[in-house]
């Protein structure tokens, strides 16, 4: 059995940006090993696509940090890979006096993190830029973006490969035992692992006695295509600033389309996008203090409400959509892919709002890079890596 320097579990944007840096830097050998048989299955390739400006981060978090510099990064590499992106900015619209208040609560927090060329805009600008969007005044975030997001993981992995990366599909993750990489059909030997298994990086953790008071609670983001929506670029509603979640928005992807959401509905499995229930997933979140800690919350409920009502209703989904839109009918929503996020939540049942990563002697675990973790990507990876080798440094 041969040993690399680094295997990556999990091949999606994440993964294999760091796989990317690691050969870039010519530090040593990089398998990345993947369980489904090709890119963009889950999280990376089932995303609208949106580069983020960084107006949503909590300043001072890791997350604010690599959302900041990821997002020049990103759109300088698409620029330099023939990527396809549109940057088209980014809008919070509101409608009255209550939702302006947060709009100055996100202009705050933008300013504080760093994100430039934030300003608010009146109703005449934004009907220049959105003639047919609802509001009164507008967050204009000039940085924010759109990429073909399956197209700039493809571009990442196959830069990783030309440096010398390589990977292997169809490789499921069973147990971890002495820097042993068991799947499903072989075993692999590393130096260091790096867990970036998305939606099961608490397992993967956990399996080598990590990050213990996690775990991922998968929460399904569905999203309706508008038919003959004219919108030019990314338009949001104002966050509940309490939870992770960004709510119902437009977004104009890069083939043109006009897509509405995503809502944010508890999901009975890690992989059912059809709103199916995995039984054994389920079960396995039931009998956690997570879970019910997470549900116990008043708050909470209502918000799962009201996204439920949005996962089994068009009316409630339209209702959201015309908050923005007024002029959709339910006729014109289409069924479009859904995503699904993989929240950490704590044994206190707090969803965890930052980027959370484990630096161990022999391994490192890559946990809660959800949104805006494709933005972030390229200034993720740098920051992982550093992380290892000044770690490796101040062991020897």
């Amino acid at each position: 059995m041969d040993e690399k320097e680094y295997v990556i579990i999990g091949a999606g944007i994440i993964g294999s940006s760091i796989a990317r840096e690691l050969r870039k830097r010519n530090i040593g050998e990089v398998l990345v090993i993947e369980k489904e048989e090709s890119l963009g299955r889950h999280a990376s390739g089932r995303n609208s696509g949106v580069v983020h400006s960084g107006i949503n981060q909590i300043p001072g978090t890791i997350k604010a940090e690599m959302c900041l510099r990821g997002n020049k990064m990103l759109r300088e590499y698409c620029k330099e890979k023939g990527v396809a992106l549109n940057e088209c900015g980014t809008l919070v619209v509101s409608k009255t006096k209550e939702e302006e208040i947060i709009l100055y609560s996100i202009l705050g927090m933008g300013n504080e993190a760093g994100v430039k060329g934030l300003r608010i805009i009146n109703k005449e600008e934004l009907n220049e830029k959105e003639p047919k969007i609802n509001g009164n005044k507008a967050l204009f975030s000039p940085n924010g973006a759109i990429v073909n997001s399956r197209g700039l993981l493809e571009t990442v992995v196959e830069e990783a490969k030309q440096l010398g990366a390589e990977f292997i599909f169809n490789e499921n993750v069973v147990n971890i035992k002495n820097r042993v990489i068991i799947t499903e059909k072989n075993e692999y030997k590393a130096e260091h692992i790096i867990n970036c298994a998305g939606l099961y990086a608490d397992k993967i953790a956990h399996l080598m006695g990590i990050a213990l008071d996690c775990r991922i609670i998968p929460f399904r983001g569905e999203y309706k295509e508008l038919k003959n929506a004219e919108i030019n670029s990314m338009v949001y509603q104002p966050p509940d600033l309490r939870y992770p979640f960004l709510g119902v928005h437009l977004t104009k992807t890069i083939d043109n389309k006009v897509i509405a959401g995503p809502n944010a509905m508890l999901s009975l499995g890690r992989e059912s996008y059809e709103k199916q229930i995995n039984f054994e997933e389920t079960i396995e979140m039931l009998e956690t203090k997570n879970f019910w800690n997470l549900l116990i919350s008043r708050e909470f409920l209502k918000l799962l409400s009201k996204n439920a009502k949005t996962s089994f209703f068009d009316s409630a989904f339209i209702k959201e959509i015309k908050n923005l839109y007024p002029s959709a009918k339910e006729d014109d929503i289409l069924p479009y892919k859904a995503g699904i996020r993989a929240q950490v939540v704590n044994r206190e049942g707090k969803m965890i709002d930052d980027m959370r990563i484990y630096f161990e002697k022999n391994s490192t675990h890559v946990l809660n890079v959800v949104s805006p973790g494709m933005t972030s990507s390229f200034a993720f990876a740098e920051y992982v890596i550093n992380k290892i080798k000044n770690n490796a440094l101040s062991s020897n």
